[in-house]
């Protein structure tokens, strides 16, 4: 493709999205290949196709557009290519003609669509021109229009070439994205639940009305079940995990633990969570009434090893059967702290306060490091390993602090406006109130993170400010920041 034709597409406002703002959309693991879980990608010609191209549906498509889509996180593993992700996977291919696409990986404790077979990887470099070329056309036209292309797709976010763009809140724009990986290697597409599974109307020729919201976590931390049916209410209430000494196992880990729970199930004692160790634990799982996770997570633990709990907590065999087959946003799935009466703290509190005060160089090991893994979202190895030290230093560029890949009083600072970003915030928010304030308030409130201050928003305030002797306003002043930091703490 020569200057001219490049220069035209701008012009035309096919090439380059942008937009002022900050960070980052959906989570997303980085540095991964873009390949499936049974490794296959799908091919795509060399040749770039016109990039004026736009993908056509092959039904007549209705007047109305599907409904304004959540953000729905994985909170399941179950990483199997959904036919939505195969199909857009595949428009992509006999459309644009260039790139390779991959859709599911294992699962590593992150969270990523991908874990739950809902996310496309295309294969594009933005270094090259051309290829540019194209993945700014397409995403071009899945934003336009106030991303008309991307609801009928069941699209709720993209990611490309450091910017990132939401269809649950597309009056955002493009804005930059400040993941660990800028994607400039590929465009990241991930669909909602009806996307997923091909119910949008960009496939069906009707309009979704009624958003499938996914599976629900059973227990707070834990995996959730793999999604067996649509849900359009809210999740239940969460129950505490059982305790136990092991720790959860995601399907494609391992550790000797695994080989015991292998021999429990009679099943070869791989020491790795295999397909067919899942396959025997989803049946497990459903014959004793426990959470279809696929995963050795504690209630699995406790139902295979009942002297796998603390004896301070009662052993039970079986868990309570989940209500729901099927998930909110992450914020709606949490137990709410109840008490009232308590002390508003003199400064806000972080969960990160025990863990701020232990440096850590590369090498070092323990829990304060998969802490951190954990919320750079880098594999948690329990090590500050190469990876680890690299993702810390890419924190400490952006905030412009010394680079030196270790974890000093700064640093943890740093890492701790990465999990709780409610700490960085002072703005005075109130009904109405929209923006990144409010979406921070609502992740430190444990409601959904949309950004916009409405009636639910304002009653869990309330909530929070009886919790701490405050005049119930339902008005985010700067005590109110501090109780709603303890209570997100508390909560854990």
């Amino acid at each position: 493709m020569n200057v001219v034709a490049l220069l035209a597409l701008v012009a035309a406002g096919l090439v380059g999205p942008g937009g002022a703002g900050i960070a980052h959309a959906g989570p997303e693991r980085a540095g991964a290949p873009a390949v499936t879980d049974s490794g296959a990608v799908g091919v795509l010609a060399a040749a770039p196709a016109a990039v004026t191209a736009v993908p056509r549906p092959a039904v007549a498509l209705p007047s109305a557009l599907d409904a304004r889509p959540r953000y729905q996180a994985q909170v399941s593993c179950d990483p199997t290519d959904k036919p939505g992700a195969s199909a857009v996977g595949a428009l992509l291919a006999s459309t644009y003609g260039v790139g390779t696409y991959g859709l599911s990986r294992r699962c590593d404790g992150a969270t990523s669509e991908h874990y739950d077979g809902r996310a496309v990887d295309w294969m594009l470099d933005a270094r090259d021109p051309a290829r540019r070329a194209v993945g700014d056309a397409a995403v071009a036209w899945l934003s336009r229009d106030g991303g008309a292309a991307a609801r009928r797709l069941g699209v709720q976010y993209v990611i490309w070439n450091t910017k990132v763009w939401r269809a649950y809140a597309p009056e955002r724009g493009w804005m930059p994205y400040t993941g660990a990986n800028p994607h400039t290697d590929h465009v990241h597409i991930s669909l909602t639940w009806d996307g997923a599974f091909k119910r949008t109307s960009w496939w069906t020729g009707r309009a979704v009305t009624v958003p499938d919201l996914g599976p629900c976590r059973v227990h707070p931390g834990q995996p959730a079940p793999v999604y067996a049916g649509r849900r359009t209410g809210p999740c239940p209430p969460t129950t505490p995990a059982l305790a136990t000494t092991y720790r959860v196992y995601l399907p494609g880990q391992s550790g000797a633990d695994v080989a015991v729970a292998q021999r429990l199930l009679r099943v070869s004692a791989t020491a790795r969570l295999d397909a067919a160790t899942r396959s025997a634990l989803l049946a497990y799982q459903g014959r004793r009434g426990l959470p279809r996770t696929g995963a050795l997570d504690a209630a699995t633990w406790v139902s295979l090893v009942p002297s796998s709990a603390p004896k301070s907590t009662a052993p039970r065999t079986t868990a309570p059967k989940s209500t729901a087959p099927t998930s909110a946003p992450p914020s709606s799935r949490v137990t709410t702290p109840t008490a009232v009466g308590l002390r508003l703290p003199a400064v806000r509190v972080s969960a990160f306060a025990a863990a701020k005060r232990t440096p850590l160089r590369p090498g070092a090991t323990g829990p304060t490091v998969r802490l951190v893994q954990r919320t750079l979202r880098v594999p948690v190895t329990g090590r500050l390993d190469a990876r680890t030290s690299a993702a810390v230093a890419a924190l400490q560029a952006r905030w412009r602090l010394p680079v030196t890949g270790a974890v000093d009083g700064r640093t943890w600072n740093r890492i701790d406006l990465v999990a709780h970003p409610w700490l960085g915030f002072r703005d005075r928010l109130a009904a109405g109130s929209t923006g990144s304030a409010v979406a921070a308030l609502q992740r430190a409130l444990a409601v959904p993170a949309d950004g916009r201050f409405g009636p639910l928003t304002q009653a869990r305030v309330r909530l929070v400010q009886r919790t701490y002797g405050r005049p119930a306003t339902g008005v985010v002043d700067e005590p109110t920041w501090r109780a709603v930091a303890a209570w997100a703490a508390r909560r854990g």
